[in-house]
């Protein structure tokens, strides 16, 4: 079995749906079919700061700027705990960024999602693995990300260019963490999953 189709059956996709318009689903995500649901979620069950695993005085935030910038990134003293600079590209909006704060670290299934759709039942522990979960992270720009809130791929995609990545990158994390996804989702995964089959 290629491993393309072994994804998409391990993460629960339908048949039939290769047709379905990202418009149609939208449409669908709209009139609320199979809506996640996101109450008792509580953010400090997953996270309350980025860990510093090592020790280091640089936690994960801190970590990740430094290892993705394209250029030497610059700190706030000599002590080199705190990012100020740099030059990063935000895969979402193509964007080229020089100053770290301009950068949020996007959980590309948002920690809310994963809670309306398996997560509440996980214990702490694996909460807050989830959270810490580099293959679930990337620096993206603050705004971009504030406008993908909690979304899923039904209700935001990045730009075009980065969507196969995108998609990959939602797959491998819910059959990582074996999250239920609503059917509009599921139904747009598909649909890109199949467009970038054929690039």
């Amino acid at each position: 079995m290629k491993p393309l189709l072994f994804l998409l059956l391990v993460i629960g996709f339908s048949g039939g749906v290769s047709g379905q318009s990202l418009e149609e689903t939208k449409r669908l995500s709209e009139q609320g079919d199979n809506v996640s649901d996101f109450s008792n979620y509580q953010r400090d069950e997953y996270i309350s700061s980025w860990i510093d695993e090592d020790g280091d005085c640089q936690n994960l935030r801190h970590e990740m700027l430094i290892r993705h910038s394209q250029r030497e990134v610059t700190f706030t003293n000599s002590s080199q705990c705190t990012v100020t600079g740099g030059l990063w590209l935000d895969p979402y909006l193509g964007k080229v960024i020089t100053i770290a704060s301009d950068l949020d670290v996007d959980h590309v299934i948002p920690l809310a999602y994963a809670h309306a759709n398996g997560g509440a039942a996980w214990p702490r522990s694996r909460k807050q693995s989830f959270a810490m979960d580099e293959i679930n992270l990337l620096l993206v720009d603050d705004g971009e990300n504030q406008l993908k809130g909690a979304k899923g791929p039904s209700g935001y995609l990045p730009r075009k260019e980065y969507q196969c990545d995108y998609v990959k990158k939602w797959q491998l994390v819910a059959t990582k963490y074996k999250l239920e996804l609503p059917v509009t989702d599921r139904r747009v995964l598909f649909s890109i999953s199949t467009a970038c089959s054929g690039l």
